[in-house]
């Protein structure tokens, strides 16, 4: 198989016209969000941007049998990297540039005349978060969008808990509700507890983009078997986070569940239905 592309399927392939068409009739403008950092041996740097693209492609099919047109943005995966920055394969991107290219890339969307811009961001690290959130509500509060036109939040991975953790609630008018279902969890988990590069990300990879997995490396990866004060430290970064995942990964990087790619595919069945 050949690897597919971050631009596959999103409107870096369509001509300006056909995208404006599609704009002028009501089409909604999926926005992957994600970064290029260290993912363990086993997983390329892209894979938040990977996943985030995959969940855009499964969301818009979803969408598509409901009767919503949407068009999938080229992802942005230059967001911020607080964790595991100076780990080999990491990309360094200052909070200020990450916001201002994120902003001017959906000032961008709404000037080609999308009306919904609908970010979906794979990526766990708060301070990144933080940046999408203060981006979207800077754009609300100073009336750079309205009620022809608009910016959301549909997706940050529940299992991250990241409204707690950049002091949401998921009901601000800066997202897409949406709550999660039992689906999401009925399948099979090592137990071990895992943020990065672990079982559910393996699994995504394994099945959405195959040829980008180190599967020798992935064979021999032992679980870090870390607890929930042992992630605190880790969300430090620098020292701390060498210290506990030296090789870049946190939790069993071999899914145990043949079918836990589906958690994502759930989730697209959800936001499909919120939007």
């Amino acid at each position: 198989m050949t690897a597919i592309s971050l631009l596959a399927d999103t409107i870096a392939e369509m001509t300006a016209p056909a995208i404006r068409a599609a704009a002028r009739r009501g089409a909604a403008a999926l926005l992957p969000v994600g970064v290029m950092e260290c993912h363990g041996p086993h997983l390329p740097i892209g894979t938040d941007a990977y996943i985030a693209h995959a969940l855009c492609r499964s969301t818009q099919r979803y969408a598509a049998a409901r009767g919503r047109e949407t068009l999938i943005a080229p992802p942005y995966y230059w967001g911020i990297n607080g964790i595991l920055v100076d780990y080999p394969g990491s990309f360094r991107i200052r909070p200020a540039t990450a916001a201002a290219l994120l902003t001017d890339v959906i000032e961008s969307l709404f000037e080609n005349e999308f009306q919904d811009v609908l970010i979906v961001s794979h990526h766990g690290d708060r301070i990144h978060n933080e940046m999408i959130r203060d981006v979207l509500t800077a754009l609300h509060g100073e009336g750079r969008q309205g009620q022809d036109r608009r910016a959301r939040w549909l997706y940050a991975p529940f299992r991250w808990r990241m409204f707690e953790r950049i002091g949401q609630t998921g009901k601000e008018p800066i997202w897409v509700p949406w709550e999660p279902v039992p689906q999401l969890e009925d399948f099979k988990l090592t137990g071990i507890l895992g943020v990065h590069a672990d079982e559910f990300e393996t699994a995504a990879m394994m099945r959405y983009f195959p040829d980008t997995v180190d599967y020798d490396a992935l064979r021999n990866l032992e679980p870090t078997r870390l607890t929930l004060q042992d992630l605190q430290d880790w969300r430090k970064g620098g020292d701390e986070a060498r210290r506990l995942t030296p090789d870049g990964y946190f939790g069993a990087p071999n899914p145990i569940d043949p079918e836990l790619w589906r958690h994502y595919d759930e989730t697209a069945k959800v936001m499909a239905a919120a939007i």
